[in-house]
């Protein structure tokens, strides 16, 4: 299986409807759930109490008045039929005939005799005849709303009152009257429409009210989604694949996902702190990891012998703050750095108490910050012997310094072979001419001339090794760029362009000015003699990770990668005319200094030479 064969990434997630919709969708639907509800409520009384009092008001008009109109009629024959007198009554028939008109609110109006005569009638539309459209009032009464209303919006039925007529408590005629389900929803329809616009105006505010609150209710998710995007991304788990709305809804899937990772990731994390941990234990060197509070996380055996003593008091969970004291200078200086959020060094001195005895010890702190967005997360704190360090300082120094000199004085070995092989050369013509009887003028010339330039070399080397006496002063570095500047006259005159840029502030160092001087300008001369036809030559001074920066900056050909290693030797030259001794010089002159030169080239752009010298 190849590495890219392998599929990393999430499950895939169902596209369910959006956090934002659900919440309006509830919303909505409570809204309209409690509008419907007290919709219905309110529709089913208001039809019963419709209905009814229809009904009652019908059944007044019969009984009232045509049912008492007949009692007078029967009792005004006597002698008569029940029946016949109330059809013989014209008052009887009248009342039955206006029960119908127009603005009554039935359709027929009938008194029929127990045989099935009709003893008085109203029906202009001849209603009675088709009985199919003829339902009783009381199934329209005792339905529920929703078959009311399916029974009234339809159908086109005719609800009909049925009363008997008794005589002596004998039925002698039933009076019949028939209401039209259309008197019905002229009445009931303007209230049902408003109540309809009621209902569906509070689901508009609903809506509104959902849509208004909708980032008011999901700014808790959003946050949640914010803080899961973040985990994602300090997890690494391809976060840019992932929506950032909290309109997904995945929410719990994710932290599910994330649970599963960290549960991981904590395995992983409690091994690597168990590697941590026995790496930090077997170390000779004094070594404290600090968390973000300033706590000591780990101690290396050594740094607990240092600064817990004797005892066997932990340091791990303490802060450091607590193991010293507050006021100490190595909690100062802890302090000092995480709120300025930089690596500190500091020389302190630690009092302590090994086996019994009082001691009392100088330690380098070196305290590396260690970073998390920004912040301080925690800290590496390195405590060294002091005196140690220096010695090791002293070794090193002497280690640099020797090598410095069998770098400047490399080319010296070739310098002198060269006038010692022509000295034995000629030293065999002058025997052979002596033994001949010759003149050996020629050759003792030629003797003499490199005796001479045997002795430069060698006077040259002695003023290399010679230990120099520097008369240190505290100089300004730009008023002694300042100088070597004045001293370049001959520089522009050879169309050479001086650039200057100097620091805003004064660069204080302590050097030898004529020592320093002469290598500046050695550097100077060096980088004009390389644009023999002209250029610009850059001189600037600035500040640089607590030391001083001089540079001399060129416009020439740049130098070879095979040559650069060699441009400080003493006499190693690669101009026709040079000496091989100024950059040399200027090496030795920066050396005495504790400084160092810097060269960056590239070719066919320049270069540049960098003096570094620590700040006084």
């Amino acid at each position: 299986m190849k590495l890219t064969d392998l599929k990393i990434g999430w499950p895939p997630i169902r596209r369910d409807p959006s956090v934002r919709t659900r919440h309006l969708v509830v919303i909505v639907a409570l809204t309209a759930l409690i509008a419907v509800t007290l919709m219905s409520f309110s529709t089913s009384r208001y039809l019963n109490s419709e209905i009814t009092a229809r009904g009652e008001t019908v059944e007044n008009l019969l009984l009232d008045q045509i049912y008492w109109f007949s009692q007078e009629a029967i009792n005004l024959r006597p002698l008569e039929d029940p029946g016949m007198a109330i059809g013989l009554d014209e008052s009887v028939r009248s009342l039955v005939k206006a029960s119908t008109n127009q603005k009554s609110d039935l359709a027929y109006c009938a008194i029929i005799a127990p045989d099935g005569r009709v003893l008085a009638l109203s029906d202009e539309r001849n209603l009675l005849q088709d009985r199919t459209r003829i339902r009783p009032f009381n199934d329209l009464l005792t339905s529920r709303w929703t078959a009311q209303l399916k029974l009234l919006y339809f159908t086109d039925s005719i609800y009909e009152i049925t009363i008997p007529m008794r005589l002596s408590g004998k039925p002698f005629a039933t009076l019949v009257a028939g209401i039209p389900g259309e008197r019905f929803r002229k009445d009931i329809s303007p209230t049902l429409k408003l109540g309809l616009i009621f209902t569906l105006i509070v689901l508009l505010v609903g809506a509104l009210i959902a849509l208004t609150t909708s980032n008011t209710v999901l700014s808790p998710l959003r946050e949640v989604m914010d803080s899961i995007k973040q985990l994602e991304s300090d997890i690494a788990l391809n976060p840019d694949t992932r929506s950032d709305s909290p309109d997904l809804p995945s929410v719990t899937q994710r932290l599910r996902e994330l649970g599963k990772r960290f549960a991981g990731n904590r395995t992983e994390v409690e091994t690597m702190r168990d590697q941590l941990k026995q790496v930090v234990g077997s170390l000779s060197e004094r070594v404290l990891l600090l968390d973000r509070e300033q706590r000591v996380l780990m101690a290396s055996p050594e740094a607990e012998r240092l600064l817990g003593g004797s005892s066997s008091v932990a340091l791990r969970g303490r802060y450091l703050a607590q193991v010293l004291s507050p006021s100490h200078p190595l909690s100062q200086m802890t302090a000092r750095a995480y709120r300025t959020g930089r690596s500190m060094r500091q020389v302190v001195t630690i009092i302590g108490n090994i086996a019994g005895e009082h001691t009392s010890q100088r330690v380098a702190a070196s305290l590396q910050i260690l970073t998390d967005r920004g912040h301080p997360a925690g800290a590496l704190l390195t405590l060294r012997d002091f005196e140690t360090l220096q010695e090791l300082e002293t070794q090193l120094d002497f280690a640099t310094k020797v090598a410095a000199l069998n770098r400047i004085t490399a080319g010296v070995a070739h310098e002198v072979k060269n006038p010692l092989h022509a000295m034995v050369l000629h030293l065999e013509l002058l025997s052979g001419k002596l033994d001949a009887g010759q003149d050996p003028k020629s050759h003792v010339e030629i003797l003499t001339t490199e005796v001479n330039r045997l002795k430069r070399v060698v006077q040259t080397f002695l003023d290399f090794t010679r230990p120099v006496e520097l008369k240190l002063e505290q100089v300004d570095a730009n008023v002694l760029v300042r100088e070597v500047v004045l001293f370049s006259t001959d520089a522009r005159a050879q169309g050479i362009d001086i650039v200057e840029k100097y620091a805003t502030e004064p660069l204080l160092i302590k050097v030898d000015r004529d020592i320093l001087k002469q290598a500046l300008l050695n550097i100077v001369i060096n980088g004009c003699q390389v644009m023999p036809d002209g250029g610009r030559l850059t001189l600037e001074t600035g500040r640089e990770n607590g030391h001083i920066v001089m540079s001399v900056t060129d416009e020439g050909p740049g130098i070879p990668p095979e040559v650069k290693d060699k441009i400080f030797n003493l006499y190693f030259t690669t101009k026709k005319t040079g000496s091989g001794i100024g950059l040399a010089q200027a090496f030795r002159a920066v050396q005495l200094h504790n400084g160092l030169i810097k060269v960056i080239t590239k070719i066919g752009a320049g270069t540049t030479f960098q003096i570094v010298i620590p700040v006084s």
